[in-house]
């Protein structure tokens, strides 16, 4: 899909919607694929999820019948991030060096919106009376723990990995420091990192957390929302 020279929008606001148009297409082909009589003899389905427009970052898989509902779960949130970055490339400016501080802190804010909007979503399964589709819910459980994961290796601003620990607080590796727009002062700005491992959704030996305990991941996905809020507000703190 090539890029239009519409001098409104931005290279990258248009990236973004065409990312947006992909996973729609992808979403509306698997159902049309579930839906049709001859999908119950095609028990496998081979998709691409395109999450940037570059050829390279795509991810490859094959789809169960079994995974319609994981996948649809993570199409819906990438989606959802790249209509907001969208509107952020659209209306937050990028010229001085303050709206640059500040469009890399919204665009952090951005990506900590969708993994709290994850975390909650895993919160109402643990919730849910559906506890009885255990397979199919633990799945979609594993399936947006690795897109947490996938979001925090992925967002940048200008190459700069925000989410990976290099900037937090007890880093050794880099720092990063603003100006003070009203008195020129510098100051350190930290970005917490938010793995999944950071946030506890993983165990010990790497592997997502289960529904096997419900109480236990139920305090897992608590702890996650609020550290998640947590940085939200700390990062908002900055911008005021």
């Amino acid at each position: 899909m090539k890029l239009s020279k519409n001098p409104i929008w931005t290279t990258d606001s248009q990236r973004e919607t065409i990312i947006q148009k992909q996973i729609h297409a992808l979403r509306k082909e698997i159902v049309d694929w579930v839906s049709r009589e001859s999908s119950l003899t095609e028990d496998k389905k081979e998709i691409i999820i395109r999450t940037n427009t570059s050829e390279n970052f795509f991810e490859y898989s094959v789809l169960n019948r079994r995974d319609v509902s994981a996948i649809d779960s993570r199409l819906k949130f990438i989606s959802l991030s790249s209509e907001r970055l969208e509107k952020l490339y659209e209306l937050q400016p990028t010229r001085t060096t303050f709206q640059k501080q500040t469009f890399l802190i919204r665009k952090a804010i951005v990506y900590l919106d969708t993994m709290l909007l994850i975390a909650q979503r895993m919160s109402s399964i643990a919730k849910s009376e559906a506890m009885r589709e255990f397979k199919d819910l633990q799945l979609e459980v594993a399936t947006l723990i690795d897109e947490v994961d996938r979001i925090a290796s992925f967002a940048e601003y200008n190459n700069i990995r925000l989410f990976e620990g290099h900037f937090a607080r007890n880093s050794r590796v880099a720092s990063m420091w603003f100006i003070n727009e009203t008195n020129g002062e510098l100051f350190r700005v930290y970005l917490g990192t938010m793995t999944a491992k950071s946030l506890g959704l993983t165990s010990s030996d790497g592997n997502p957390e289960t529904l096997s305990s419900p109480v236990l991941f139920q305090k897992k996905m608590d702890e996650a929302i609020n550290k998640i809020i947590e940085e939200r507000n700390r990062l908002q703190s900055v911008l005021n």
